[in-house]
């Protein structure tokens, strides 16, 4: 049954109740009945004039009269809606699907092989790095903390040489890209933005990015769904592999703030050295306020202030938290904070007058921040990055503007406490090689240029080509991007070296499983039989798998509203054969198909009397009262087999109750 029979039939079925009841029908709201159809109707005196004076006057028995007006209303409304959300609920759309069952019955549950204590710690010391990492040879493998070397050198030299490199807000920024260990087809970015500088004269740096075991998981994990019969998976063209939010699933969130100094003027005693850190984001929950927000710390002597054979050179020295202070006595807390030097040239004035320049340097201590963060993952693999949901909202976010509420929208991820980082674990770090400069140092010298053609023995750190904030600022912002960016690749890394990454590929028998070495998944000897047992102490993943392209759905408000449209429509059907059904079954139930068409109802009104109410309307009714003239169906006079139409009372000659149509009886 359509739309429009279901609406027809029970709107007249409630209309005819009601012209052979003692209240009748209003003439505005009985003309609807036979417009069902028309927008035109619904802007119309003829429907408004109804029922405005019906909700005026609820307490003088209109009530019936505004509900069936609303009805009507919302009846012809509906019509309209109706055609189009059956075509939308008849429309595939073309999207992301989750595939039911896509390694034929099974989870193909995924181990990395150590706790996630140990991939995600929350203290770092230099006995915890691999050892192997600690060689001349292998320290900037991928598996290892400064693996990232290469990637991050040259991602510097491009920011220096494209002259907008701190502008991490800036839409053509890019972010350094580091490959899988596995295979290097996955990849993940390190996304930087700068926090608002609150009541600080600086911003503070924000980096995340993957952790790279979940990166060389992801990566195995697909080369071997690609290259095996596993499932529905093969066949679908475009498939995304997903990770939902997890307690044992999370990436580095590094903050870095800093804030710079002339290094002669502070060893001169002009100016007193403090970290800062107004803008770091202390307590990531939404309503907390940050109770270090404003609080001054003392930058130890011993981390700057000592003797330099050359001004030029750049240096990091790293400060273990526990050794910072405030004023009061409060302990630092950050994860790490460093004290960097690199090289500035000064415009000094000559006893005769002249201008000239001399070598000098700006030492910036920076407060590093480092927490683990719980986010979802997914990898289209259509596409060579491993996304997650934190760093995909870091990389489009611009904090600095006012319309974003940075602290506010981080508080919506799980985001822990610093993450104590050693002193000694980041020199480790920063000198796993036979160079004479530290991992660090080498990506910060990209940004040092001769001052001038004329003096190339001037040495000057540039972290921009033009600012127009003070050079305090810039050098501050320059450095904790850099740093931040770093240090958060460097945590990445945590418990990747000499960790294994194992598939399950059948179902216990037993005690025991059949497995896949991901990491040697081309030899034969990577399939193994293992106890259960074998996986208490390392980190389930579990994949979930969605296709892209057309299918049926209840992802998108479009295909609620079609549903929920036609889901009106079947309720619509129920009520009206419950509400005939109702009717018919009562003892003084009946049934008629009588004045079911507009010509019905037009040679009724032709064979009855002329009303007063509707004189000096030939040409059309101009006044908004007429509409609400009643209009009643009763037997003619002493004809008692006649029926006429009665408008309003007939001067007062009319009694409502008089002359009423009995049930079961034949008219014509």
């Amino acid at each position: 049954m359509s739309l429009s029979e279901v609406t027809n039939l029970l709107i007249r079925s409630i209309f005819r109740r009601m012209l052979i009841g003692s209240d009748g029908i209003p003439l505005g709201l009985m003309v609807g009945a036979f417009q069902m159809g028309s927008a035109e109707y619904l802007f119309s005196m003829s429907y408004w004039k109804p029922l405005i004076y019906s909700l005026r006057n609820l307490r003088r028995n209109q009530l019936k009269t505004f509900l069936v007006a609303l009805a009507l209303g919302s009846s012809i409304i509906y019509s309209f809606l109706v055609g189009p959300a059956s075509a939308a609920a008849l429309l595939p759309n073309l999207g992301w699907w989750p595939m039911r069952n896509p390694f034929m019955h099974r989870s193909l549950s995924s181990y990395i092989g150590r706790q996630a204590s140990e991939l995600y710690p929350m203290e770092l010391k230099e006995a915890s790095i691999y050892e192997e990492c600690l060689t001349v040879d292998y320290w900037n493998s991928l598996n290892c903390p400064a693996g990232g070397f290469n990637t991050l050198y040259d991602w510097a030299w491009t920011r220096q040489q494209e002259g907008y490199w701190y502008n991490v807000t800036d839409s053509q920024h890019y972010n350094p890209t580091m490959l899988s260990s596995f295979s290097g087809q996955a990849q993940r970015d390190i996304v930087t933005s700068l926090l608002p500088s609150g009541d600080s004269k600086t911003n503070a740096a924000l980096s995340a990015t993957l952790h790279s075991s979940l990166l060389a998981l992801t990566d195995a994990f697909w080369h071997y769904v690609k290259t095996n019969s596993v499932g529905k998976v093969n066949k679908a063209q475009q498939p995304k592999f997903l990770l939902g939010e997890d307690r044992t699933r999370s990436i580095p969130l590094v903050q870095v703030q800093c804030q710079s100094y002339n290094l002669g003027a502070a060893i001169n005693n002009e100016v007193d050295l403090k970290f800062e850190t107004g803008a770091i984001i202390n307590d990531f929950t939404k309503s907390s306020s940050d109770p270090y927000s404003g609080v001054v710390w003392t930058v130890p002597d011993e981390s700057w202030n000592y003797p330099r054979a050359f001004w030029n050179m750049t240096n990091v020295t790293w400060v273990d938290a526990a050794s910072v202070e405030s004023s009061g006595g409060r302990k630092f807390p950050s994860s790490l904070a460093a004290v960097v030097t690199v090289p500035a040239v000064w415009s000094v004035s000559g006893s005769n007058g002249t201008m000239g320049y001399q070598q000098g340097s700006v030492v910036v201590p920076c407060v590093i921040d480092a927490r683990w963060a719980k986010t979802d993952v997914s990898f289209d693999i259509t596409e060579p990055v491993v996304r997650t949901g934190l760093t995909d909202w870091l990389d489009k976010a611009n904090l600095t503007s006012s319309k974003v509420n940075p602290k506010e929208s981080l508080s919506k991820w799980d985001i822990g406490g610093p993450i104590s980082i050693s002193r000694d674990w980041a020199h480790a770090v920063n000198y796993m090689n036979d160079l004479i400069d530290g991992v660090l140092e080498q990506i910060l010298q990209q940004f040092v240029t001769p001052f001038s053609a004329d003096q190339p023995d001037l040495l000057s750190f540039v972290p921009t080509s033009s600012s127009d904030e003070d050079w305090t600022t810039v050098y501050a912002n320059g450095i904790s991007i850099v740093l931040s960016t770093v240090i958060a690749d460097w945590v990445s890394r945590t418990g990747l070296a000499d960790t294994s990454f194992t598939t399950v590929l059948s179902r216990a028998k037993d005690g025991n499983v059949d497995t896949i070495d991901l990491l040697n998944q081309k030899d034969a000897s990577g399939f193994n039989n293992v106890p259960v047992s074998s996986f208490a102490d390392q980190t389930e993943v579990v994949y979930k798998v969605e296709r892209y392209g057309w299918g049926y759905g209840l992802n998108s408000k479009t295909i609620w509203f079609s549903i929920i449209t036609l889901m009106i429509h079947v309720v619509l059907v129920f009520v009206y054969f419950a509400y005939s059904l109702i009717f018919w079954l009562r003892a003084k139930g009946w049934t008629s198909q009588a004045w079911g068409s507009v010509g019905e109802f037009m040679a009724l009104a032709i064979s009855s009397p002329p009303a007063d109410e509707l004189r000096n309307t030939g040409a059309g009714i101009d006044k908004s009262q007429t509409w609400m003239t009643t209009l009643r169906i009763r037997e003619a006079g002493s004809v008692n087999d006649k029926l006429e139409l009665v408008v309003g009372v007939r001067g007062g000659t009319i009694v409502p109750s008089d002359n009423r149509l009995k049930i079961g009886k034949k008219y014509s």
